[in-house]
């Protein structure tokens, strides 16, 4: 028999634009915008810009043992960016929730490269595709990827051009739980 699919409908309530600055960390940027305008669940609709450098989760190009299938890259910039993904909250059961040690990396924010540090914080599951004049990178979104200077001699008296759109949604909650079986998303009326 068929499982039931979790399906629920919201509505967009806002589009928030935000500008960031030459430093940030995108992903903890994103939690800060989502904290201060109150996102429970929505969707990065865009992140556009250049960072100097990026870290992510990604499919390895070959197999292994004890990773559970997935490489951390770091890759230096000048970099231009091109991200989008789901917005929720974290949700964990209990304080004795962790993530199995195979997950767990000196950049990893403690529940994976889904993006939340503890329960009922802000969760941004992101997307990225970055490239340089060599190479193209997709993978997950990992702290540690920093917004670099929008200037040609290198001073940060120009601000940036590093904006993200995020949609602000009512009517549903996307909650990223961790609980003793793993990781997965849960879907619920607001």
């Amino acid at each position: 028999m068929k499982k039931e699919r979790q399906s629920f409908s919201g509505k967009i309530e806002e589009v928030i634009y935000a500008r960031l600055e030459h430093g940030e960390d995108l992903l903890r940027a994103l939690w800060d915008i989502c904290e201060k305008h109150d996102v429970k669940t929505g969707v990065l609709l865009d992140a556009t810009g250049t960072l100097d450098t990026v870290r992510l989760q990604r499919a390895p190009h070959q197999p292994r043992k004890g990773t559970d299938g997935i490489d951390m890259v770091q890759m230096p910039g000048y970099l231009e960016v091109s991200a989008h993904g789901l917005i929720g909250m974290g949700w964990v059961p209990g304080p004795s929730v962790q993530l199995p040690p195979a997950f767990m990396t000196e950049i990893d924010t403690g529940f994976g490269a889904a993006g939340f540090v503890g329960h009922k914080t802000p969760y941004c599951h992101v997307h990225i595709t970055v490239t340089n004049s060599s190479e193209t990178v997709c993978g997950h979104l990992m702290e540690g990827s920093t917004v670099c200077r929008n200037s040609y001699d290198g001073k940060a008296e120009v601000p940036t051009h590093f904006s993200v759109v995020i949609a602000k949604v009512s009517g549903v909650i996307l909650r990223a739980n961790m609980d003793m079986r793993g990781m997965y998303h849960d879907i619920i009326p607001a």
